[in-house]
C-alpha cells in the first residue's frame, strides 16, 4: 500500500489544493478544470481502494481490516462531498473547501498506509 501510486496521488491532491487557493485569492470563478482536476484525483482515489482492497483480500497481513476498508472508503468519499458544497455555495468559501479536501486527501492517504504498516508507537 506504499510506494508510487500513493505518491502520485500526495502530488496531485497537493499540486490541485496549490491552484484553487491561488484561484481563490484572486477571486476567480470555478469552472470545468477544476472539476477535471478533481475528477482526475477520484479515479486516482478509485485505483488506490480497489488496488488496496485486493491486496488485503490477498494477504495475511496483521493489519485492522475494517480501519484499512473505511479509510479507503473515507479516501473516496472526501472530494466528491467536498464538490456537492462548494458547487452550492458559490462564494469564495465554496471554493476553500475544494481546496481544503485537496489538502486532506494526502493525510487520508497516509493514514491508510499507517494501517496498513500495522500499530505505531
Amino acid at each position: 500500500m506504499t510506494g508510487p501510486y500513493a505518491t502520485a496521488i500526495t502530488v496531485v491532491a497537493l499540486f490541485c489544493a496549490a491552484w484553487v487557493l491561488i484561484s481563490a485569492a484572486a477571486n476567480r470563478p470555478r469552472g470545468v478544470a477544476l472539476l477535471a482536476a478533481g475528477l482526475v484525483l477520484e479515479v486516482l482515489l478509485v485505483g488506490y481502494a480497489i488496488g488496496g482492497i485486493v491486496q488485503m483480500a490477498g494477504s495475511d497481513h496483521n493489519l485492522a481490516r475494517g480501519e484499512f476498508v473505511m479509510y479507503l472508503l473515507g479516501c473516496l468519499a472526501i472530494p466528491p462531498a467536498a464538490f456537492v458544497w462548494a458547487w452550492g455555495d458559490k462564494s469564495r468559501g465554496g471554493t476553500a473547501v475544494i481546496a481544503l479536501a485537496f489538502l486532506i486527501t494526502p493525510v487520508m492517504v497516509l493514514r491508510v498506509q499507517q494501517v496498513w504498516a500495522g500499530s505505531v508507537g
